[in-house]
This record gives C-alpha cells, sequence and structure tokens, in this order.
C-alpha cells in the first residue's frame, strides 16, 4: 500500500522495512515523457536557469517563498583535467581544516578497507534503468515495487565521484545515474519553480515516474545531494564533455531555492511551510552553493537558520543527551518545538532522534572538518558524549533510535537480535571526528563500520559515505 507523503526529502529504511519517507504526495499531472540526457535541456524559466543567483532580500516574517534568482549567462564548461580525474581516491590533495581521523590504522589500510566496501556495495546497488537506455540506479534495496528514490540516487553520485581514480568507471556509473536523474524531473512541481531540475522522488519497479509512485514530487535531501555531487563532478572531470556539470547543478541549486526553501533560511515541506526536517541542513552543500552560485544567502542566512534551530533543539528539548528530533515544526514562530508526529513523514516517531535525524553527524561533521565552523563542534561534541556514555564506547550497542532524553521508548530499542542498526552507527565517523576527546570511540567506529559493512539499502550508503569522510578522503568543490 502506498503511503502518501508530503514533506520533501527521503528517509530511512531500516533493515526490516524499507519504505521510504519523503517525496511528496498529491499532484495529479501525467507521468513525463524520457527527458533527453543534454546538458543543455529546453527553454526554462529565469527562476533556475540563472548561474549566479542574485542577492536575497532581507527574510520576511513568517517565511514567504524564496523569491527567484535573477538569470545570467552560463559561464564557459570547465576544461577536463589532464590525466584523468583531478582529484583521486586516495591522494588526500588538501587536508581537512580541523578534526581528527583514526589514528589506529593507516592511510594505505583505511584506503584499502574503504575500497572494499566500495566494490561491495557497487555490485550490489548499482543497476541499469530497464527503460532508459543507459540510465542507472542505486537500487532501493529489496523492493519488489520501486526501483530507487532520489536520496539513493545522491548517494551513488557522492560515492562515485569520490571514488574516481580508484574505479576506472566511475564517471560512467556517474553519467549514467544523472541521465535518470534528469529523465526523471518532478512534473507536477511548476516550470517557474524549476520542477524539471528537481528529480521526481521515487521510481517504479522499471524506472518510469507514475502518480502512484513518486506523484512527481521532490525529495529535497535527494536533490540537494545530487546538487552537491554535480558541482564535485566539475571540478573532478570538468564540464567540457556530454554534460556541463556546474550548469547542472546551479540549475538544481537556484530550484531548491525556489521551491523547498523559506526566505528566512528554513528548509520546508510540502503540506505546510512550518515543518522543517534536521537531516536536511546539509551545511557544507550549502557553503558549495554559495560558492558556485555568488548567492551568500546560502552561506550565511541558511546556515545561520540552521544552527539557531538546532541549538534550540538540544537546549530547550536535550539538555542532557543533546539530541535532535527527525521533525522540527512552528517554524515561523519564535518558539519552534520537535513534531508531535504525523506532521512531516507522516509517523509517529518524528519527535526522536531516528531515520532522519541519524545522518546528522555525518552531515556536521563533514562540516566541520573542512571549514572549521566551532558551531558544529560543540553540536556533535554534546552528542557524541551522550552516544560513549550509552554506548559503553561499544558502537554495536547502538539503539534504534532516542527520544530526546535519550531514553528508548517503544519502537526505540536496543539493536534486534542478529541486527545492528549500522545505519545509525556509521555517521557518528564523522561526529567523532570534531576532536581528540574522541579518538578511541572514532577508532572503534572505524574498526565496527570496515568489520561490519552492510550491503542493505541505506545503512550500506550512511556507511560507505562517513568512511570516506573519516579516511581523509572527502573534498569540496
Amino acid at each position: 500500500m502506498k503511503r502518501r507523503i508530503f514533506i520533501q526529502g527521503g528517509s530511512a529504511a531500516f533493515a526490516t522495512a524499507l519504505t521510504a519517507c519523503g517525496g511528496g504526495g498529491g499532484g495529479a499531472s501525467a507521468p513525463v515523457a524520457e527527458a533527453a540526457g543534454t546538458a543543455t535541456g529546453s527553454t526554462l524559466s529565469d527562476a533556475v536557469t540563472g548561474v549566479v543567483a542574485a542577492p536575497s532580500p532581507a527574510p520576511a516574517p513568517g517565511g514567504a517563498p524564496a523569491p527567484a534568482p535573477a538569470p545570467a549567462p552560463t559561464p564557459a564548461p570547465s576544461p577536463a583535467p589532464a590525466g584523468g580525474p583531478a582529484y583521486p581516491f586516495g591522494s588526500r590533495l588538501e587536508a581537512y581544516a580541523a578534526g581528527i581521523l583514526p589514528n589506529n590504522v593507516s592511510n594505505a589500510s583505511m584506503d584499502t578497507a574503504v575500497k572494499r566496501c566500495y566494490d561491495a556495495w557497487k555490485a550490489v546497488a548499482i543497476v541499469d534503468v530497464p527503460t532508459l537506455s543507459g540510465g542507472k540506479a542505486v537500487k532501493f534495496g529489496s523492493s519488489t515495487d520501486y526501483l530507487t528514490v532520489s536520496e539513493g540516487m545522491g548517494y551513488g553520485m557522492l560515492i562515485t565521484v569520490v571514488m574516481a581514480g580508484y574505479d576506472a568507471g566511475a564517471k560512467t556509473i556517474f553519467d549514467g545515474l544523472l541521465k535518470t536523474v534528469r529523465a526523471r524531473p518532478a512534473y507536477s512541481i511548476p516550470a517557474g519553480n524549476g520542477g524539471q531540475y528537481l528529480m521526481d522522488w521515487r521510481l517504479t519497479i522499471n524506472g518510469s515516474s507514475t502518480d502512484a509512485a513518486g506523484g512527481g514530487w521532490n525529495a529535497m535531501d535527494g536533490d540537494l545531494d545530487i546538487a552537491m555531487a554535480l558541482l564535485m563532478a566539475d571540478r573532478q572531470w570538468g564540464s567540457a564533455g556530454t554534460w556541463n556539470y556546474k550548469q547542472e547543478a546551479i540549475r538544481t541549486i537556484n530550484a531548491l531555492k525556489a521551491w523547498n526553501m523559506k526566505t528566512d533560511g528554513t528548509t520546508k515541506g510540502l503540506s505546510t511551510a512550518d515543518v522543517s526536517r534536521t537531516s536536511d541542513y546539509m551545511i557544507s552543500h550549502f557553503r558549495a552553493f554559495a560558492r558556485a552560485t555568488g548567492d551568500t544567502w546560502w552561506s550565511t542566512t541558511v546556515i545561520d537558520r540552521c544552527y539557531w534551530l538546532i541549538n534550540r533543539m538540544q537546549t530547550v528539548y536535550s539538555p542532557s543527551a543533546g539530541l535532535m528530533p527527525d521533525f522540527i515544526v512552528q517554524t515561523n514562530t519564535a518558539t519552534p518545538i520537535p513534531s508531535p508526529g504525523y506532521m512531516g513523514d507522516f509517523v509517529g516517531t518524528e519527535m526522536y532522534y531516528y531515520a532522519n535525524a541519524q545522518r546528522n553527524p555525518w552531515r556536521w561533521g563533514t562540516d566541520y572538518v573542512l571549514s572549521g565552523d566551532v558551531r558544529w563542534k560543540n553540536v556533535l561534541d554534546k552528542m557524541m558524549a551522550f552516544f560513549k556514555a550509552d554506548t559503553g564506547g561499544d558502537p554495536a550497542r547502538t539503539a534504534t533510535g532516542y527520544a530526546m532524553d535519550g531514553s528508548m521508548p517503544s519502537p526505540l530499542m536496543r539493536p534486534y537480535p542478529n541486527w545492528t542498526p549500522k545505519g545509525m552507527i556509521g555517521p557518528q565517523l564523522c561526529g567523532a571526528m570534531t576532536g581528540s576527546a574522541h579518538q578511541t570511540y572514532l577508532n572503534s567506529l572505524f574498526s565496527y563500520n570496515t568489520t561490519n559493512f552492510s550491503t542493505l539499502y541505506y545503512d550500506s550508503e550512511l556507511q560507505l559515505i562517513p568512511l570516506l569522510v573519516a579516511s581523509g578522503n572527502w573534498w569540496q568543490p
């Protein structure tokens, strides 16, 4: 039975239930025809074709929809780097700005472990799209109804662009994923808001778009990762080939601003503009968007707003554990609160640190090691102190989720028999990178995740990407 969702964003599938929690409901438009896999596309509205977004006005009270950016000429494509990828896996060309790495294993040993995990992931995750010649997808677990979700497509693009240099076929996989992304747009979103540059959040088992699958709505987290991966692809391979990666990235960034953001910097859902999902606060992405577009709204207003909301959740609702809920509501007021349930993904666990919020240490730890922004270190230090105390330093004792006070009311619990919530454990790698106080736990996390790597959808991606970061192999476009 299809669960109709009204919040932008994909979410988790624990091993026991692979049901995406993102995308959008409504939308009665007919499925779109297969789009051409080219970089040029068709004539677009001014809202999303501009390469450099105009500076944003001051946020309006109540957070009205963000104004469309002014158009600007498309820049010349970035040239392809000579002699292969510009940032090959394992090169560590740029040292992190802050934080620590595991110190119980060498760089070479970390790279060997990550390569093994990548190979295992790729063998299971990357599949061809039956209805799209040359199209590829990240398979949505064991589902027999749905082939992929945009969240998984974003993960796959981030992974493959970083693994270039190890995997000679990384660019082919990346371009195949991108072909599917652009061939299956969010057709229920008006073109003026960039629907053609956002992805239909869920595809049927044959790779087509239907109202019964994604409904033509987008998932914000998937599109955020897709835009970031496109910027990384521009740096890795240049944009002078089949695809102008940077142009495609900026089109998606501008569409996200027009459709998924309030002018005060708050991410928003479809059913109401006053529901915000904490795992959409992808801070390092926002910094990259600002650099790519010249629109400093992303690196100032948006990041400041994300921090304010998270600091409030920790200070007011989780002073001992330092956690945050999957969703925050009443964001149009001065006193936002954790969701009481059934307002974001329309499930009863939205007030918990659970299937969505479990990604947050990965997102914010990645930003801290790249930017050195101490605000995110402070947020993560509180969380990691809780996790270390709760598990006794043993990652395998991590629970499936937590209430804001750190307790485990039903359905949250210690690991199920014969199954450990690896998607809850993997992101902690990045959270533990903030400083030497977490060194022993970081070492344990690296060993656990490489020794107990999952090939199940969502768990595997939430282990592999943090492993890329924790091994020192991540970088900014």
